[in-house]
């Protein structure tokens, strides 16, 4: 009997995560868990999806198109609140 698959090779376990988290079937949360299992040099899988988030200008964008909410926006890339 077989387990289930699973990648040892770290190039192998990037393009799962790219091609998984590109196509939407896989959370970027979820993603950085498996680089992290495979022995990525993250710490802190929070802060990590926050660097990548406070980056995506294409997902905010994306973002404000759907959502028209600029707060939303502002909070998804880390930044503070506009004060008028």
């Amino acid at each position: 009997m077989f387990g289930p698959h699973i990648s040892t090779d770290r190039a192998a376990i990037l393009d799962e995560v790219v091609k998984a988290y590109g196509a939407g079937i896989m959370s970027l949360e979820t993603g950085v868990r498996m680089l992290m299992d495979a022995g990525y040099p993250v710490e802190d899988a929070a802060e990590e999806i926050d660097r990548i988030q406070s980056r995506a200008f294409a997902a905010a964008g994306l973002l404000a198109d759907v959502t028209g909410d600029n707060a939303a926006v502002r909070e998804y890339l880390g930044l503070p609140e506009v004060t008028p």
